[in-house]
């Protein structure tokens, strides 16, 4: 394997193909990238902090209960934090095309 940069492209070469690959691409989708991380853990920090101040600070805590129930009570806010931060990361995520390509022709020499 062959790569080589000029002029704002990345060159790589195999023994079955040679691609090119724009920096600027491939710095926009890095970018992309970690501003949907910090997206998705902001909405998972504000989801967790409305349920935990709906059922901590709103309700009356329950007593005489189980130790599964208090594991559930507390787990209940986390589960469904998760969820809806899981659906927003599905629901906004781009495809990155030209890193994962560059990706696979380094991990596949």
């Amino acid at each position: 394997m062959k790569w080589f940069y000029t002029e704002g492209k990345l060159t790589v070469s195999t023994k079955q193909q040679e691609r090119n690959f724009l920096l600027d691409d491939l710095i926009l989708e890095t970018a992309q990238r970690s501003s949907l991380i910090k997206t998705v853990a902001m909405v998972f920090t504000i989801v967790l902090a409305l349920l935990c101040f709906l059922q901590f600070v709103i309700t009356s805590f329950p007593s005489e209960q189980s130790i599964y129930f208090y594991v559930g009570y507390v787990a209940t806010p986390l589960f469904i934090a998760s969820i809806v931060s899981s659906f927003i990361f599905i629901l906004l995520k781009n495809k990155r095309i030209e890193a994962k390509a560059l990706g696979k022709l380094f991990k596949n020499p």
